[in-house]
C-alpha cells in the first residue's frame, strides 16, 4: 500500500506540528531552577542529539533513498542553523545563537508547520524531517529559556546583512557550480508554502529576500516590545 502525499491540511499532519510545537515550549520550562550541571547535561544531549541526526541524515538519504550526494550536504540554512546552536550549547561564541535563533526559528518553524516531504505521517521521511526541524528550535528554545540568552535590535541587522550579503552570494556560486539548490535559490521547494504565492523561480528570490527580512524581524518583535514596556 501507497503512502498518502502530503497534505497540509491533514489533521495528522496539524495534531504533529502542534505537538512539536508544545515540545519545543513547554519541555524546556521542566528544567527552570535545575543545577547548573543539570542544565549543561541537558545542553550536551541536544546538541549530541542534533549532531549526530545532522551526520546520520545525508548517509540514510544517499544509501537507502537515492539521493544525490551533492543535493545531500548540510548546506541549507536549517542545516547551518543546526551546527550553530549545536556549537553555542556547547560553549561557542554568542554569535552561533543569533544565527540559529533568526535563520532557526524562522526556517525551522516553517518547515515543521509546511513540511516539503512528498509524504505525510508516519512515514519515515515525514518524522525525520519532523524530528530534525523541531530539534533546531527546541534548541533555540533551551538557550532563551534556561541561560536567558535573548537578541538585540542590532544583532538582527548583523545577521540578516551578513546573511544577504556574504552567506547569499556564496550560496548563490556553490548551487551554480553543484548544480544543487540548497536555500532553494534557484528553484521553489515542494509542498505548500510561502513560496507559492511569489513568483516563478527563479525570480522569486526578489520577492524572497524582503519576506526573510520581514520574517525575522517580526521574530525579534517581541524582545522589542518588551523593552518598550520594561
Amino acid at each position: 500500500m501507497q503512502p498518502e502525499p502530503f497534505s497540509l491540511l491533514a489533521p495528522s499532519h496539524i495534531l504533529f506540528a502542534a505537538f512539536c510545537i508544545a515540545l519545543v515550549i513547554f519541555l524546556p520550562r521542566i528544567f527552570i531552577g535545575s543545577s547548573e550541571r543539570t542544565i549543561r547535561n541537558v545542553k550536551y544531549f541536544l546538541a549530541f542529539l542534533m549532531l549526530s541526526h545532522e551526520i546520520i541524515d545525508p548517509f540514510f538519504k544517499v544509501t537507502f533513498f537515492g539521493e544525490m550526494v551533492k543535493d545531500s550536504l548540510p548546506l541549507h540554512m536549517c542545516a547551518f542553523s543546526t551546527w550553530c546552536i549545536s556549537i553555542y550549547l556547547l560553549g561557542g561564541h554568542r554569535m552561533f545563537f543569533l544565527f540559529a535563533y533568526f535563520w532557526g526559528i524562522a526556517g525551522a518553524g516553517m518547515s515543521v508547520l509546511t513540511p516539503d516531504t512528498p509524504t505525510g505521517f508516519p512515514t519515515f521521511d515525514y518524522l525525520n524531517h519532523m524530528y530534525g526541524h523541531t530539534l533546531i528550535l527546541l534548541g533555540v528554545s533551551v538557550v532563551l529559556i534556561l541561560t536567558k540568552e535573548r537578541p538585540y535590535l542590532k544583532d538582527y541587522f548583523s545577521v540578516m546583512l551578513f546573511s544577504s550579503f556574504v552567506f547569499l552570494p556564496a550560496m548563490y556560486a556553490i548551487n551554480f557550480a553543484l548544480d544543487t539548490n540548497y536555500w532553494y535559490i534557484l528553484e521553489k521547494p515542494a509542498g505548500d508554502n510561502i513560496m507559492n504565492f511569489m513568483p516563478d523561480a527563479p525570480m522569486h528570490i526578489v520577492a524572497l529576500i524582503p519576506v526573510a527580512w520581514l520574517i525575522t524581524y517580526l521574530i525579534y518583535v517581541p524582545y522589542q516590545l518588551k523593552d518598550r514596556n520594561a
